[in-house]
């Protein structure tokens, strides 16, 4: 698959990991130029291994962790934006004067063109609309990526990108990975009733992507996250088997083109484009 280009379009360093990690580890190791857009570094992450890094160092370290995991992964050293993480909506973080939430659209925006117009890419992931469960930022760089795929889409020209696929989950995601760990022999709590409703429904998703086969590079770049990897979280103590069953699939909303009624998405978001045929 040489000559084939992707961009994926982020909030924090992670995100590249727990939801699309199988996927651009399957497409790197299938030759595709594989490029992150990770706009903040995930100040108001939380530190779940003791000793990995303070509130005053954890911006530099989550730098070093996305490095990391997008050698892990085979991506590119990743692009990033130099927002800053609002946090989660409603809370004090959201009117810092560098929050993503808070940035310049119109600025954002052009430099996701400009992005996209350098690096060409037949295909463009980010968030979907509901930025996976509600993270303002994942709403946002949602947002700014489509108003930029539609704008150098709108321009023409050589380099235009073919397609624009949104990282959902299936609806209840959350309850059914406790559940499977359960299953597997690990003591981990089931998620607050606020958040098990987290996700799309069946219906809303187009893709769901085996990426089973790549899961030890998934689970040697969640590793490098270790500042966000909670201890009742394990899977590099697991059997590749039993995670392969709890985190080997990956879930897709195909934004353009648009699916039409009745149409079945190939699980292959690079199906029928070959670098001879697009443009660029």
């Amino acid at each position: 698959m040489a000559g084939l280009r992707m961009l994926a379009c982020f909030a924090h360093p992670d995100d590249e990991a727990f939801p699309v990690g199988g996927t651009l580890a399957t497409y790197a190791a299938r030759g595709v130029d594989i490029r992150l857009v990770c706009a903040t570094l995930g100040e108001e992450g939380e530190i779940r291994q003791e000793g990995s890094a303070t509130r005053e160092t954890l911006a530099e370290v989550r730098r070093q962790e996305l490095r990391c995991s997008c050698r892990a992964l085979g991506v590119q050293e990743p692009v990033v934006l130099e927002y800053r993480d609002s946090g989660m909506a409603g809370t004090r973080p959201n009117g810092h004067p560098r929050a993503f939430v808070r940035a310049d659209g119109e600025v954002v925006r052009d430099r996701l063109v400009e992005e996209m117009r350098r690096f060409r890419p037949q295909v463009v992931l980010s968030f979907g609309p509901d930025g996976l469960y509600g993270h303002p930022d994942h709403i946002a760089i949602s947002d700014h990526t489509t108003a930029a795929f539609n704008r150098v889409l709108e321009g023409g020209g050589e380099g235009r990108p073919l397609r624009l696929f949104y990282s959902v989950r299936p609806r209840g995601f959350r309850v059914g990975m406790a559940t499977k760990l359960r299953e597997a022999g690990v003591d981990t709590p089931m998620p607050d009733v606020s958040r098990q409703n987290d996700g799309v429904p069946p219906e809303d998703i187009h893709v769901e992507m085996d990426t089973s086969a790549q899961v030890e590079r998934k689970v040697r770049c969640l590793l490098c996250h270790r500042t966000q990897m909670s201890p009742d979280r394990p899977y590099h103590a697991l059997p590749m088997d039993v995670v392969a069953r709890i985190i080997g699939r990956e879930h897709f909303t195909r934004a353009y083109p648009p699916v039409a009624p009745g149409e079945t998405v190939p699980a292959d978001l690079f199906d029928g484009i070959s670098p001879d045929a697009c443009p660029g």
